[in-house]
């Protein structure tokens, strides 16, 4: 038999190229240790976000995660846990391809809510969801229709009515105690017949407008439209994230806030949240954006104030049409002497023609209200063919279905709608739309423990690993050689 033998110096080139072989091969594994547990992060943090609650998706365009899962669970616990489940899925043998033999070993989750910075996360969402579907052309269209409607100059037109039917009552209880001293004082050289009656007219607009005003006091909604039509839901403010002590957020994410971006976001509230012409059929309140511009606790209120808004601008409106129109102002002139020509005194007469005026621009405005109601469109500034009301027969607009005349080409209540939204600022619009879309889970079965401010919508996920040591662990076993690194992961919807 032959027999060999192996040189002190062969022996040791051999165990130097072994060293070698072994630790690049640890090397390239401990590379693949790194590229696999990144995969696992990646994939597990994604598979979490997957979980997205589906109601405010289909209803509200918005994509979140309930951290409680449906429970009254808070902070990013059940989310942690959840991750590492799906990241030993993916590293086991049997459920994923762990070759490497890494085993995740915790995660730590630092997260964003939708109601941290008073809602900023709702704009961030509702600013990317309006971006899909507008053009810059359509966002500069919406900014011209806010512009022109804000634009509108403010006119006191009620104070300006109120204004001269009290100058008018006051000549009037002057005459009237004149009269009466001129028949009791014994004088000769006074007499009662010197004294002009007061005319009247058959339709006093000045008392058309006072019994509008009052039955706008009694209730707005039923001077402007059938009451019976009106939705009666409501919330309690007290329990919405508007009014109560959030938590708060690990995380810090904010939005840009310029021109752009408002214009997004109201076009993302037009699009998905339900108003007076427009039902999404969403569970809770009736009218959203009513509640976002105004913040009441019923729809009818809310619907209430945004039309009393409305009626300020038209009635400025309106008022600087008769202005313009010398035909419309002389109809006035005319009525206004016939009231308080008696006072022979042209600034009492004045006053009063103001007064009529104003009050002719009231009435108008309730036939515009009650148009826009009805899905119709008015025109910003009217011209005489536009007018609908008669100066000499406004008692007659009584009937809540006469109605002014319709413009296509005119302003809707929608285009209202969107010039209020603008007036408020993003923090306000968003957290009132975070106390809506909480009302409307809070009326499901499913979700009736989801709480805005338990809604993550981007996190900083870090996750842990460990590993054994292959190669080098022939050459040197040692009983606590191994890898430990942290992977991170940041995502957002």
């Amino acid at each position: 038999m032959a027999k060999g033998s192996l040189s002190v110096f062969f022996s040791m080139i051999i165990a130097m190229v072994m060293t070698l072989i072994l630790t690049m091969a640890e090397c390239v594994r401990l590379y693949e240790l790194h590229s696999f547990s990144q995969e696992y992060t990646d994939m597990a943090v994604e598979s979490a976000f997957s979980e997205y609650n589906p109601y405010l998706w289909s209803n509200y365009k918005i994509l979140a995660i309930d951290l409680g899962y449906g429970t009254e669970s808070i902070g990013s616990g059940i989310l942690e846990s959840k991750t590492v489940d799906y990241c030993k899925y993916n590293a086991s043998i049997d459920g994923g391809f762990n070759y490497a033999r890494l085993s995740p070993q915790g995660c730590n989750a630092k997260y964003a809510l939708l109601t941290d910075n008073q809602g900023q996360g709702v704009v961030i969402l509702g600013e990317k969801a309006a971006m899909d579907e507008m053009a810059s052309q359509v966002i500069d269209g919406i900014k011209g229709q806010i512009d022109a409607i804000n634009n509108i100059e403010k006119v006191e037109v009620e104070k300006k009515a109120d204004a001269g039917k009290s100058t008018l009552e006051k000549a009037k209880k002057d005459q009237e105690d004149k009269k009466h001293k001129a028949a009791t004082d014994n004088n000769p050289e006074t007499n009662p017949a010197d004294y002009e009656e007061p005319g009247s007219v058959e339709d006093n607009p000045l008392d058309a407008f006072s019994r509008i005003r009052e039955s706008f006091s009694r209730g707005i909604l039923g001077t402007v439209t059938k009451e019976d039509g009106i939705s009666d839901a409501s919330v309690k403010l007290g329990t919405l994230p508007s009014h109560r002590t959030l938590k708060q957020g690990t995380l810090s994410v904010s939005s840009g806030g310029d021109v752009v971006e408002k214009a997004l976001f109201i076009d993302y509230l037009m699009t998905n949240y339900s108003y007076y012409c427009k039902d999404l059929k969403h569970d809770g309140l009736k009218y959203e954006l009513e509640y976002i511009i105004a913040g009441k606790e019923s729809d009818a209120q809310s619907l209430a104030t945004v039309v009393e808004e409305i009626l300020l601008l038209r009635e400025a409106a309106n008022f600087t049409t008769i202005m313009k129109n010398e035909a419309m102002k002389a109809e006035a002139m005319a009525i206004a002497e016939v009231l308080a020509g008696f006072t022979m005194n042209p600034a009492i007469v004045e006053a009063v023609k103001y007064a009529i005026i104003a009050a002719w621009a009231y009435v108008e405005s309730t036939l515009d209200i009650r148009l826009l109601l009805s899905g119709g469109k008015v025109p910003l500034i009217k011209n005489l063919d536009q007018w609908t009301s008669d100066v000499w027969h406004l008692s007659s607009v009584g009937d809540v279905n006469f109605k002014a005349k319709d413009s296509k080409t005119g302003v809707s209540y929608k285009q209202y709608l969107m010039s209020f939204l603008s007036l408020n600022t993003n923090e306000t619009l968003a957290i009132r739309a975070c106390d809506v879309m909480e009302d409307a889970l809070m009326q499901t079965e499913d979700y009736k423990n989801v709480r805005m401010d338990n809604m993550a919508f981007a996190a900083d996920f870090s996750i842990d690993y460990s590993g054994e040591e292959m190669f080098l662990s022939m050459l040197t076993p040692q009983e606590e050689s191994g890898y430990y690194f942290t992977k991170t992961k940041c995502i957002s919807y």
